[in-house]
């Protein structure tokens, strides 16, 4: 069994339930502008978080508000490292003035998916890290290139989980392009998590089990479900942690 595994989710992306699932949370992901979000969201979000003990992410992406973050942007690099230093150092700086200080990084979207399979993106990020924001935590999914490359930068890395996202291996999710890339069946969200925490494996649609190591787990704020897996996941996480 893998100890220590926390409930991370993504807020502040306009969900009416972010109240609700804050308590359930071990961390945060708060959308930091690129897709959503603004002063005031990341603020009260930061705020609930700060009320529940919960950890504080930011949450920044292609800026790419029109998409939600989730279209592959061709832009330079050098403009993207602007907009993701922009992004960061806002929710670094609210958070500073309620006396909390960042927890972790977790890159959004499409940002987030071309990271896990691409050298040459995952190299640049990882390196924009190390230079920005030393000793803050990434969140990646173990074994993809952005968790190799942060290792390689000396980058603290979180290997990331999901609960509620169909793999297709243990670093690459199945395109929401796809009718199945969501899990809404509890008892498979259940079975999921309960496999990658307890047994060391993710379930892929292949119907393969593939070796995998979770430090956290993530719920997607904007699933149709989010509450109702927060309630079933975050006490079963909690066992890791007693």
């Amino acid at each position: 069994m893998r100890e220590n595994v926390d409930l991370n989710c993504d807020l502040g992306e306009g969900m009416a339930n972010d109240k609700a699932i804050m308590p359930f949370l071990g961390s945060c992901n708060i959308a930091a502008g690129g897709h959503t979000g603004d002063e005031g969201t990341i603020l009260e979000t930061i705020q609930l978080a700060k009320k529940h003990q919960v950890k504080i992410g930011a949450h920044p992406s292609y800026p790419d508000e029109q998409n939600f973050g989730r279209s592959p942007m061709d832009i330079p690099f050098a403009q993207l490292e602007k907009s993701l230093f922009q992004q960061i150092n806002l929710v670094k700086e609210l958070a500073y003035a309620e006396n909390k200080t960042i927890h972790h990084i977790k890159f959004h979207g499409a940002l987030y998916l071309e990271s896990l399979t691409s050298p040459d993106l995952a190299g640049k990020l990882a390196k924009f890290l190390a230079h920005n924001y030393k000793g803050i935590h990434l969140y990646a999914p173990y074994g993809s290139c952005m968790a190799e490359e942060a290792l390689k930068q000396k980058v603290p890395l979180k290997n990331e989980g999901f609960a509620d996202r169909a793999y297709m291996t243990s670093s690459t999710l199945l395109s929401r392009k796809n009718s199945n890339a969501i899990l809404t069946n509890l008892d498979e969200v259940r079975h999921q998590v309960f496999s990658m925490v307890y047994q060391g494996k993710v379930p892929t649609i292949d119907k393969e089990q593939h070796n995998i190591v979770v430090d956290t787990i993530c719920i997607h704020g904007d699933h149709p479900k989010a509450l109702e897996i927060a309630q079933l996941i975050g006490p079963l996480l909690a066992s890791t942690t007693s």
